[in-house]
């Protein structure tokens, strides 16, 4: 009785230590991909804000302004752009250094301005600087500003982060299959003498895989359940510490992160328990002393 009772706590332990350990890389791999993903949405977010402003000449006139507009609204690489006029701008300077700024002035030294925002597939720094002379070449424009500069130094940093990101989602994918390989081989091990009796029994092979690969898909489940926990409450606390994370990271996007986890914890767990499974179902008994 005792004897049986100490094999139900030692299963239990070893079952319970697998899931653990499975959950810890899932979860590893989850933080991971959450960090990625909201480099991306935080990247996308960037480059929605780069653009150039179109400074016109003075006096404003209402047909090469439209020209201007028409172009703009027919332009495939433009997502949005906003007319201020030379009393819109006047308006808002005045409102931020005084009314008595717009008092001490005869004329209006501001010209009207388009202020674009280009789409993200044009906002490299050579699309940027083609769509700028295109502009400038336009009559009434007096000139087109861009922050080369900035801009060639957001797509640089840009480039840089995708590649480390994508660098680590690689290495935690291939530490991932690694570590849970190992776990659940482990788990097998210590059950190897099991599967050689009931080889001696006349059990085929496939009634001998089936309760394994059962066990490590279901604790495979167990683990994602733990992993999905801790990430949405990962992304619950980083929206009560940073509102900015509810937009990097919506809920739709987490449910579909853990909807991959779900799958590859139990996919992994049951695909490695089928392979340690079928290599003790080839080894002779002398074989099941060594590792």
């Amino acid at each position: 009785m005792a004897d049986k009772r100490s094999r139900r706590i030692s299963t239990f332990g070893s079952r319970f230590t697998s899931v653990i350990s499975v959950a810890l890389v899932l979860l590893l791999l989850g933080v991971g991909a959450m960090a990625a993903i909201a480099g991306h949405s935080l990247a996308r977010e960037v480059r929605r804000n780069i653009g150039f402003v179109i400074k016109m000449e003075r006096p404003e006139a209402p047909e090469t302004t439209a020209d201007v507009k028409a172009a703009l609204s027919h332009s495939p690489a433009v997502a949005s752009f906003v007319y201020l006029s030379s009393e819109d701008i006047m308006a808002q300077e005045s409102k931020f250094l005084g009314e008595n700024f717009a008092e001490g002035l005869e004329t209006n030294p501001y010209s009207a301005e388009f202020d674009v925002k280009l789409q993200q597939a044009y906002t490299v720094p050579d699309s940027v600087a083609m769509l700028a002379a295109r502009f400038e070449a336009m009559p009434a424009v007096e000139e087109v500003l861009t922050e080369s500069a900035v801009i060639e130094g957001i797509d640089s940093t840009l480039r840089r982060i995708g590649s480390v990101i994508l660098g680590i989602a690689v290495l935690l994918m291939v530490v991932s299959v690694a570590l849970i390989n190992n776990t659940v081989s482990l788990s097998i091990y210590s059950r190897r003498f099991l599967i050689h009796t009931m080889k001696l029994v006349g059990a085929t092979r496939s009634f001998i895989r089936r309760p394994f690969i059962g066990a490590g898909a279901l604790n495979g489940l167990f683990a994602a359940a733990i992993a999905c926990a801790v990430v949405a409450g990962v992304r619950v606390y980083g929206a009560t510490f940073d509102p900015a994370v509810a937009e990097l990271l919506p809920w739709w996007v987490v449910a579909v992160l853990c909807v991959i986890l779900v799958v590859l914890g139990v996919g992994m767990c049951a695909l490695t328990a089928a392979i340690a499974t079928n290599r003790y179902l080839k080894s002779g008994y002398d074989e099941m002393f060594l590792k």
